[in-house]
């Protein structure tokens, strides 16, 4: 098991290595060496009492030899050392600091008893079978190896203060005073231990007061202590994360000149003096300037947590509970500097346009001003190989980003006098790119950072992902998360000041408009997004814009100003048609590339993909016989043209063995508009050819089949659903044809007319089943009420049966990731036959969620009451059998298992048909009623107390007090009865 750098254990021989009689002197001194021992210790117990004697008799070497090694510390921290040397320096001295404290503040308070203690060496032969000797091992065990908490990101130095040093303190107390109390003079004066004393707390207290006064001392010494105290202070709003550069400016002297970082620190410097979103192309139709990356970009609020079993960071809900702050280049300051984040990795999660990938090219940027930092950004999207590992993740990227002029090894041997930081864009990415249903991307990480601390000095990495993956992304344990939060109205307001300080000359000539932040306020969520803002400002620069209330009308807007913008230069490849034609064609070339990134999993398409897929899909309003149209190079320009503009970004992959660029969207949410956009727009002509079509006019669904019957559409958590509710939610012609389209969709026996569309390369069951769950989707997505789902089915069919099959075959065939997106946000409603609704079950387990809409409410119920009677609530991750559950335990967890689709009654119900239930069954049931008692109404829960009561099981008091907070009048009948019940039965009479 790997050394901790955070307790004494490790800080002596970091700190007094070189000097080897000091080490064997504090070793005698604390009992250290005994450890070494192992069994031997544990077999005689004379050794441990060793260890007393050296803290007792030897009491003021020892506080000698602590000093000593504190000054050690201060000494080296203050000299120049490599990174990997200083890293661990900086935890060693706070470490014995720490304890040093401590044992000051018990001489302090001991006074003249402390000096007393002491016993003779002709007495330790007699104590060794004493308690003493076990309570020594304990105290000896508890100094040497328990780790001594440190101010990091997750806690500054006052707020290590107030709960880790606080905490560790009260322990050191506890196992300390437990030894002296062995000795009479210390209990002369203070008493015994186990009675009621103050002792602990004042010895903590101002063992707390001498930590404070020797930290800041340091402060004065050495940077990293400055920097670690000033989080969580109040700061003025800075640009760009610019503290940041300031925080870290004073940590190292500058280095012997070496190329390769200073290459890298030119490239990574150069973004700050690039616009903050690229017009290059827009300013030939407009005068609209951004403000560059310094100026522009502002530091985002936060939430942060450290990860546990416990933790829920894909969910909304759980980030509400979670500290907030708003000092991001204090907290970022605190993390780099601190030895933790050579440890773990610090992951940072947010949503769509949230700024995550900017972000990272700014704190690279920051982080490359000083010298003591040199950072490296990995953006997991450009890696070739995604499926390799992290070390030749950053190899392949860092040297196609520096076209082969920079090697990871070589940034590792340029120097040890700097901490490297290598900052990953895109687990989320990587994740779809591989098609992982559950990513150990980030222990991977993990072991990389170990690795280089053993072999090259310490390596911090930060990762960026969207939220809604984040707990497929098995975060490990004690991991730093943070949750990078939306614009509040200051924010905006701040934002909207630097846009308009760019465009203050325009404005002023009266060529562009001043953008008000009010104004921008009424865009509700839309404004508090960077990205999204920024497009806002674009166009309300330029022109008024009416405000939307839904998301979709503004994605409309924009991508019809922008697409405007392009049809006002000339085109000889279009200028026989008219501008909406035109607009249709560009619209439609768009549509396309979403599709194509959807249904190959990516957020991107490749060149070579979008040739394939033009050539293999329907041009709009262009006649069939026109084959030159269908020459690669006369397909590709018009795409090329308008992908090059704005909405996408070039990256250059022909180094790469890629041959040719590859396309992204400014920001993926427009992939999602489209792709619900083209799919209205595709079931909307469907509708229109079943409605007005004769008899003898054929149509069909080929196209629409063509391009969503490869993936399950919100799988990967894209916004494409919530676009299409709100594109089509009126429609009920779209309605109709769905409904059709799930009856009919089974019946196909191949891909129709565009079969050589194939981005996805699934067999046909795999995309019959893909098309049919879609359809089902898309339908309950519009739907203002529930849907039966005799409706869904083939006339005639019968549900029982039809229903449960197709679900089997969903299950079959589509990923784990495509059915528990299904099954998570599928309700079933059984009032007059069963139907469907959209809903979302927060807590979700597959198996029983997947019975439950198989309509086998029964084997639902018995997959959920099994994991329940065997789960620990304890447990969050793994199941652990329980032959013997505790009942709280079961109860517990039967009902959070029941309450994941099946409902609180129709569980119970199950419980009520076993027949001859014993006395335990019957307060199972009692209690998991108890628990879910809001959910049902009178009659079911008096029904489920008269079972109880006929079987003359006494109701728990706990449970009726539950109850009768929601039914209060169960409290007249049955809490009499049930007081009879409990009360024992009368004693016979045997003086007769």
């Amino acid at each position: 098991m790997a050394r901790s750098l955070f307790t004494l254990e490790t800080a002596r021989e970091i700190l007094l290595g070189e000097r080897p009689g000091l080490v064997t002197s504090l070793d005698r001194l604390l009992g250290l060496g005994i450890l070494a021992a192992g069994p031997v210790g544990l077999a005689t117990g004379q050794p441990w009492l060793l260890a007393v004697w050296g803290w007792v008799d030897q009491k003021n070497e020892l506080m000698a030899r602590l000093a000593e090694a504190v000054t050690a510390g201060r000494r080296r921290l203050g000299a120049e050392s490599g990174r990997r040397q200083r890293h661990e320096v900086l935890a060693a001295t706070h470490t014995v600091l720490v304890v040093a404290a401590f044992l000051d503040a018990l001489q302090r308070i001991g006074g003249e008893a402390y000096r007393s203690v002491e016993f003779p060496e002709s007495e330790l032969d007699a104590l060794v079978m004493t308690q003493m000797s076990t309570d020594a091992q304990s105290m000896v065990e508890c100094v040497a190896r328990m780790d001594v908490p440190m101010p990091w990101d997750g806690g500054g130095f006052q707020a290590n203060l107030d709960s880790g040093i606080r905490a560790y303190y009260q322990v050191l107390a506890q196992q300390i005073l437990a030894v002296f109390d062995n000795f009479a003079p210390w209990v002369e004066k203070f008493g015994s231990y186990t009675g009621p004393r103050p002792l602990n707390g004042q010895i903590v207290e101002l063992a707390l007061d001498r930590y404070r006064a020797e930290y800041v001392a340091l402060v004065a010494e050495v940077p990293e202590f400055a920097i670690w105290s000033s989080l969580g202070e109040h700061h003025a709003t800075h640009r760009a994360l610019s503290r940041l550069e300031a925080l870290v400016a004073s940590l190292a002297p500058a280095p012997q000149a070496d190329v390769a970082r200073e290459r890298l620190a030119r490239l990574n410097r150069d973004v700050l003096n690039r616009p903050i979103l690229d017009l290059q192309e827009i300013t030939r139709v407009s005068e609209v300037r951004a403000p560059t990356v310094a100026e522009g970009y502002l530091e985002p609020r936060f939430r942060w947590a450290v990860m546990t079993r416990a933790s829920r960071p894909a969910h909304e809900g759980w980030w509400s509970h979670q500290q907030a702050g708003t000092d991001l280049a204090g907290f970022l300051a605190t993390h780099f500097t601190s030895p933790q984040a050579a440890v773990s990795p610090l992951i940072v999660l947010g949503h769509p346009g949230a700024g995550k990938s900017l972000f990272t090219k700014v704190c690279a940027a920051r982080l490359s001003a000083t010298a003591a930092f040199m950072a490296v950004r990995i953006a997991l999207r450009d890696a070739p190989e995604p499926s390799a590992g992290v070390y030749q993740h950053i190899e392949d990227v860092l040297r196609e980003s520096t076209h082969g002029r920079i090697a990871w090894r070589e940034l590792g041997e340029s120097g040890d006098d700097v901490i490297r930081v290598v900052l990953i864009d895109g687990l989320d990415e990587l994740m779809q790119a591989t098609g992982a249903t559950e990513s150990r991307y980030l222990r991977a990480v993990t072991d990389f950072q170990r690795t280089e601390l053993a072999t090259g000095g310490p390596v911090a990495v930060v990762v960026t992902s969207r939220t809604v993956v984040a707990d497929l992304a098995a975060i490990p344990d004690g991991c730093m998360v943070v949750k990078l939060e939306e614009f509040d109205d200051d924010q905006i307001g701040t934002w909207a000041e630097r846009w308009n300080d760019a465009n203050a000359g325009r404005v002023q000539a009266g060529s562009l408009l001043s953008i008000d932040a009010v104004r921008l306020r009424e865009y509700g969520p839309l404004a508090r997004q960077p990205l999204l803002l920024a497009l806002l400002a674009i166009i309300l620069t330029e022109r008024d814009l009416p405000s939307h209330e839904r998301s979709a009308d503004l994605y409309r807007t924009l991508l019809d100003d922008f697409i405007r913008r392009e049809l006002d230069r000339p085109d000889r490849f279009s200028d026989r048609l008219s501008d909406d034609e035109r607009y249709e064609v560009e619209l439609w070339k768009l549509g396309i590339v979403a599709f194509g990134m959807l249904n190959r999993s990516q957020q991107y398409l490749h060149e070579d993909s979008l040739t394939e897929d033009l050539r293999a899909l329907p041009a709009r309003h262009e006649p069939a016989a026109a084959p030159q149209r269908r020459e690669i190079s006369r397909q590709m320009d018009p795409a090329s043209r308008l992908i090059g503009r704005f909405f996408f970004v070039h990256t250059d992959e022909a180094a790469a063995g890629a041959g040719g660029r590859s396309y992204e969207f400014l920001h993926a949410t427009f992939a999602d508009y489209l792709v619900a956009f083209h799919t209205r727009q595709l079931l909307r002509e469907a509708a229109g050819a079943r409605k007005y079509r004769s008899s003898s006019q054929p149509w069909d669904d080929d196209l629409l089949f063509a391009l969503i019957s490869h993936i399950a559409i919100g799988a990967s958590g894209s916004l494409t659903l919530e676009f299409f509710a709100q594109l089509a939610t009126a429609d009920s012609d779209v309605a109709s044809v769905l409904e059709h389209l799930a009856v009919v969709a089974h019946h196909r026996w191949g891909p129709g007319r565009h079969h050589d569309y194939d981005p996805s390369g699934r067999t046909p069951v795999q995309r019959v089943a893909a098309y049919s769950a879609n359809i089902v989707v898309l339908r309950l997505a519009i739907a203002q009420e529930p849907v039966p789902i005799a409706r869904l089915c083939p006339p005639g069919a019968d549900v029982q049966s039809w229903w449960p099959s197709q679900v089997r075959l969903w299950d079959a065939v589509l990923t784990r990731p495509e059915m528990m997106s299904l099954l998570t946000s599928t309700c079933i409603v059984d009032d007059a036959g069963p139907a469907l609704i959209r809903g979302r079950h927060d807590t979700a387990f597959y198996e029983d969620l997947r019975e439950y809409l198989a309509l086998d409410r029964e084997a639902a119920f018995r997959v959920a009451a099994g994991r329940a009677l065997q789960w620990d609530p304890r447990d969050t991750g793994d199941y652990h059998l329980r032959i013997e559950p505790a009942y709280a335990a079961a109860v517990h967890s039967l009902t959070r298992a029941l309450r994941t689709g099946v409902g609180g009654e129709e569980a119970l119900r199950r419980f009520r048909e076993v027949d001859d239930p014993t006395a335990s069954l019957h307060l199972l049931r009692i209690a998991v009623m108890a628990q879910c008692v809001a959910e049902l109404d009178y009659p079911f829960v008096a029904a489920v107390l008269d079972d109880a009561i006929r079987a003359r099981v006494p109701v728990p008091q706990t449970d009726l007090g539950l109850i009768y907070g929601i039914h209060p009048q169960v409290r007249e009948y049955f809490g009499k009865v049930n007081r009879d019940l409990s009360e024992p039965p009368a004693q016979p009479d045997t003086r007769r």
